[in-house]
């Protein structure tokens, strides 16, 4: 009974090359972090930009209605023209 083994053979005049050079996973995951990166700066970018225009705007709509409150504009028309001011800020 005999066993064939498939295992390769060695010969000496035969130099194994290794290859130098970085693993293709590295580059990989370093841009992944930076796509990252990028998207949560530019949301909290984005966030801010808005939290400060909601807050403008509310801060305008508030002085209008005050003066509405207090009995400034004669008509309706003016009110809203008002309004429509703080929209186009």
């Amino acid at each position: 009974m005999s066993i064939i083994l498939d295992a390769p053979l060695l010969r000496p005049h035969e130099i194994a090359k290794s290859k130098l050079g970085e693993p293709k996973a590295f580059p990989i995951l370093l841009i992944s972090v930076a796509i990252t990166l990028a998207i949560v700066l530019l949301m909290y970018a984005g966030l801010s930009y808005t939290e400060g225009t909601m807050k403008q705007y509310s801060a305008c709509r508030d002085k209008v209605i005050g003066y509405e409150q207090s009995g400034m504009y004669t008509s309706p028309e003016e009110f809203s023209s008002a309004l429509s001011f703080c929209d186009a800020k």
